[in-house]
């Protein structure tokens, strides 16, 4: 027969397991969290602009700041079939060709979007290596001796 002392010593044996499993694996989960959390960066997000109420009257001292534009987003869409990679250069990406790469939308259709202030700005596709005129925009200008379109943001 087993004695009282025994079954006593293994049901207070149990109960430890199943109190303390579950608080191991609880603490390792919260152990994992926090050093998530410790690690994580955030993404600095400047606004467009302030949201600051403006001074009642001007100080001597004080910079007066130069109202930032506002921005357009601008969809630059080439239709060209047969093509593996379409990409702008202009005058607003200092025409590098590699900061604006579009994306292909359906069977021939190329297209990107992004943000430009109101103004002209003078841009050429290249297509598979080779410049070309936007073929959806008519206007044109010279670039350096070298013909370009031309884009109107209002």
């Amino acid at each position: 027969m087993i004695e009282r002392k025994s079954i006593l010593m293994a049901a207070a044996l149990a109960a430890f397991a199943l109190v303390s499993v579950p608080s191991v694996l609880f603490n390792n989960a919260i152990k994992k969290y926090f050093f998530f959390v410790g690690h994580w960066n955030t993404a600095i997000i400047k606004p467009s602009r302030t949201s600051a109420i403006p001074p009642a009257r001007t100080r001597a001292d004080r910079r007066v700041e130069a109202p930032q534009p506002e921005l357009r987003f601008v969809k630059f869409s080439v239709k060209v079939a047969g093509v593996s990679e379409v990409k702008i250069a202009g005058d607003f990406n200092k025409w590098n060709p590699e900061a604006l790469v579009l994306t292909r939308q359906g069977k021939d259709r190329w297209e990107a979007l992004i943000p430009l202030p109101p103004g002209k700005y003078r841009y050429i596709c290249r297509i598979d290596g080779q410049d070309v005129l936007d073929p959806l925009n008519p206007d044109t200008d010279l670039e350096a001796g070298r013909k370009v379109s031309v884009l109107t943001v209002k």
